[in-house]
């Protein structure tokens, strides 16, 4: 019986991360990352994300014991925006940092592995990407267990590691990877509710924006309190 319950558990895991990363991936795919305008808004589809996140969460919660999580964010979570605190100002100490108007001056980063593939080679790429996420049950699906928390916690894993492959494949310009940098701080704004240890939250966003940082081909970090600015007017 618990053998069956574990599968099924794993199925749904599945399916929904199937829905949230084909959102993920056709968002990125679907956007112009070289030739954007500066970021005033957080994307509809990171709204949609939450959405989606919130809704299971409601789900699994009718059907699974509670474990205990965090009703309130953490001294270091409530203090941390990324690109700002976060661990890449110190990982990455040559990077700009821009207002509301693009900076001047500074080096412009170079690129590290971009593609030269065409568009049918990106799409290939991203659909073997996904679906190897989705085929190593190891690192995806051993660890979750019948609670609320890890059935969460696991989906929320599987649709990071899903838009890590995704910005692992673009190449952005200056306000393209503050266009990821903008839309990863609002994750991390609700993520946190869903998962027991918001370590593992800070880890795969900071992952997603240093390659998105490498990906760039004019690194400049938007100022922290403008990105807080724009989450907050949603």
């Amino acid at each position: 019986m618990k053998q069956t319950a574990q599968e099924l558990i794993n199925s749904y895991v599945r399916a929904q991360g199937l829905i949230i990363s084909q959102m993920l991936r056709k968002s990125v795919e679907a956007k112009d990352w070289l030739h954007g305008i500066e970021p005033r808004n957080v994307r509809a589809v990171m709204k949609r994300i939450i959405e989606e996140l919130t809704l299971v969460d409601n789900q699994v919660g009718s059907l699974f014991e509670e474990v205990p999580r965090s009703t309130s964010r953490s001294s270091d979570s409530s203090q941390r925006t990324l690109g700002g605190i976060s661990s890449l100002s110190h990982r990455y100490p040559g990077t700009r940092t821009t207002g509301c108007t693009p900076g001047t001056g500074g080096g412009a980063w170079s690129l590290h592995g971009a593609s030269t593939g065409g568009a049918s080679n990106m799409m290939t790429s991203h659909t073997l990407a996904i679906s190897k996420l989705f085929s190593d049950r190891v690192d995806i699906f051993s660890d979750v267990t019948l609670d609320r928390s890890s059935i969460v916690t696991s989906l929320v894993t599987l649709s990071l590691k899903t838009l890590l492959e995704c910005v692992r494949l673009k190449t952005f310009s200056r306000y393209g990877f503050q266009q990821v940098q903008v839309d990863l701080h609002y994750l991390q704004l609700y993520l946190w509710r869903f998962v027991s240890d918001e370590n593992l939250i800070h880890f795969l966003l900071d992952e997603i924006l240093g390659s998105a940082m490498n990906r760039c081909v004019d690194t400049a970090l938007m100022e922290p309190s403008v990105v807080e600015i724009i989450c907050e007017r949603g």
